[in-house]
């Protein structure tokens, strides 16, 4: 991984507009920081490695871990009898996937969370590997908790590892029986025959409890110490820049008060932004609803920061709690007046993200040329007409496929919620996708005879 960052320019540090947050984040005083939009998680990092080795060896520890992210998930493979040529495959897509290849070196959290999501991931194979004990539901609630201090987006986690936790166990109840007894996962099938759902709660609500445990905590010291019981003064402008686009300007103007104070103000910033020669993406707004998913992206993080935050700032100052408890009120009501109309934007925000993470996965170069080669030498077995001699059923492959899809669904569910599923959250949320296909592929190959019939 070192050596293919250093190739393709991915050792240097690659600044980007949220980098100057974390660097800049508030140390001087416990209010100050609670008072951040920002977890402290990311910027205690890069101030302690800013502080002893540089600014500059901050992608090549970012690329370590991630490189130890995509060996855990090779080795724990192997540990569940998956073939090695199977488990290197499956590391090595999330070692080189798409989340790597862009944003390894940003000073930002997009890569370091993803690898700390990917260990919670590991961590969830590991606990259904060992039978789903309570001790190892402390590994998933432990890296969880770790990418949400660095990235709140994950969560996600939590839920996640709730419902995949039920998956696992239904399955392990499920395939409980004699021919297990030989099998990688028989310890876990086994245990799981035990006992019915109502002894299953125990085991699979451990790590969801411990991360709800975990946030509430850091909701109550916020609580206590800056009156704002919250994970952070921040996500409501994110969901400004949609629901304003929901509602024309007669609808958002019409908002019962304290809201409509903000209303005009953000109808106001946004018309002198266009009458000074701003051009917003996908077509100036006018005034009209936006109805297009592609339009409502393309203007969402402009009307944010040219509309929403100014307006807020212009009312109630700099003060990052005010400013945000405002802005969630204005998007509460228009929630609760137009609840179908968000109801349709969370059905086509959740198409928008199936295709984005489709078309990342296929347009990723290396995923784009092993396709390639996949596709012939499927074309060259045809031809030959070499057969499928046996069926390989891997237990280890079956599990990483639960695991990879209840983790993007997790993911891109919690996303959609506030925002639009850019290529930076859908690329996260599906790191583990390609991971089961490259599995799934090279099993496949492996399947065949050389003797043509």
């Amino acid at each position: 991984m070192l050596v293919v960052a250093w190739v393709t320019g991915r050792c240097e540090p690659h600044h980007v507009d949220d980098t100057f947050s974390y660097l800049n984040y508030p140390f001087d005083s416990l209010g100050s920081a609670l008072r951040s939009i920002r977890t402290p998680g990311y910027p205690i990092f890069l101030r302690s490695v800013i502080a002893v080795v540089g600014e500059s060896a901050i992608p090549v520890l970012q690329i370590l871990l991630h490189a130890v992210a995509a060996w855990w998930l090779g080795i724990e493979l192997r540990r569940r009898g998956t073939a090695t040529s199977v488990a290197i495959a499956s590391a090595l897509a999330v070692a080189l996937g798409c989340t790597f290849m862009d944003h390894v070196s940003t000073l930002a959290t997009d890569a370091p969370a993803a690898s700390m999501g990917v260990m919670a991931a590991v961590a969830m194979l590991r606990w259904d590997r060992l039978g789903q004990p309570w001790g190892a539901s402390i590994g998933i609630a432990l890296f969880s908790i770790l990418a949400i201090s660095l990235r709140p987006a994950y969560l996600s986690l939590a839920p996640w590892a709730l419902v995949c936790g039920i998956c696992l166990w239904f399955r392990a109840s499920r395939a409980a029986g004699p021919s297990d007894v030989n099998r990688p996962h028989s310890s876990s099938a086994m245990r799981s025959a035990g006992r019915g759902w109502s002894g299953a709660w125990r085991p699979v609500a451990v790590a969801p409890a411990i991360i709800t445990v975990a946030v509430i905590a850091w909701m109550g010291l916020r609580g206590a110490v800056v009156g704002d019981f919250g994970v952070l003064p921040f996500g409501h402008q994110n969901l400004a820049g949609l629901t304003i686009q929901l509602v024309d300007d007669d609808e958002l103007i019409a908002l019962d008060h304290p809201s409509s104070p903000l209303a005009h103000a953000i109808i106001r910033h946004r018309r002198q932004r266009i009458a000074d020669g701003y051009q917003f993406p996908g077509g100036n707004p006018t005034g009209d609803r936006s109805v297009e998913t592609m339009t409502i992206e393309g203007r969402w993080n402009d009307l944010i920061y040219q509309a929403v935050v100014p307006a807020a700032r212009e009312i109630y100052g700099d003060d990052t709690i005010a400013n945000h408890n405002a802005i969630a009120s204005m998007n509460r009501q228009i929630v609760s007046e137009y609840p179908l109309r968000y109801a349709k934007w969370l059905l086509l925000g959740a198409r928008r993200a199936a295709w984005a993470m489709a078309a990342d996965i296929v347009m990723h170069p290396l995923f784009l040329v092993a396709m390639v080669l996949a596709a012939v030498g499927e074309l060259w077995r045809l031809l030959l007409g070499r057969k499928i001699v046996r069926v390989i059923n891997d237990d280890g492959i079956d599990t990483l496929c639960i695991v990879a899809l209840t983790y993007a669904v997790a993911q891109v569910g919690f996303v959609i919620l506030t925002s639009p599923p850019l290529g930076r959250f859908t690329d996260a949320a599906a790191i583990l996708v390609p991971a089961w296909i490259a599995a799934k592929v090279v099993q496949h190959f492996r399947s065949m005879t050389d003797r043509s019939r």
